[in-house]
């Protein structure tokens, strides 16, 4: 949890389904993302939904190491963007990740999303360390569209 910045939370069972419980499909969806060959869980996103501004917020959790590094975060969220821009009436995705993230700012550059600023000194050290910058990225449905375009060429 540390590239989140987030404490490893030993949630009870009522707390874990209270979480689960947050996400009501409409607002904000807690999606799970599988192993194709053992469907075992590596890991989930968290998007929440601004329905006026037709924008979200895409978060992501992959807790299986082995995973890491090997393009399962763009390709989940790659089908995700396709079902948010194309059948959920999103026209903005959002993410944004610690600066210190280098995984995830390079996961966002990768797949094609735009640096739109930095927020300095913007969160407080989980760890109790220095305040930590975090970053904007964002991604239009035009740019998504686009870069679906040129990949099928």
């Amino acid at each position: 949890m540390g590239p989140l910045n987030a404490p490893v939370r030993n949630w009870t069972s009522p707390e874990l389904k209270a979480h689960i419980a947050s996400a009501d499909n409409e607002h904000r969806y807690l999606i799970g993302t599988f192993d194709a060959a053992s469907q075992v869980q590596i890991g989930f996103f968290m998007v929440d939904v601004e329905s006026f501004h037709r924008r979200a917020i895409f978060n992501v959790v992959v807790g299986e190491k082995s995973y890491w590094g090997k393009g399962v975060v763009n390709e989940a969220r790659a089908a995700l963007l396709d079902e948010f821009f194309d059948n959920r009436g999103l026209e903005k995705a959002v993410g944004m990740p610690l600066a210190r993230n280098f995984a995830a700012v390079f996961n966002y550059k990768a797949q094609g999303w735009r640096h739109e600023g930095t927020l300095r000194a913007h969160c407080i050290s989980a760890a109790g360390g220095p305040r930590l910058d975090q970053y904007q990225f964002g991604l239009t449905k035009d740019e998504w569209v686009a870069a679906r375009r040129e990949r099928s060429l």
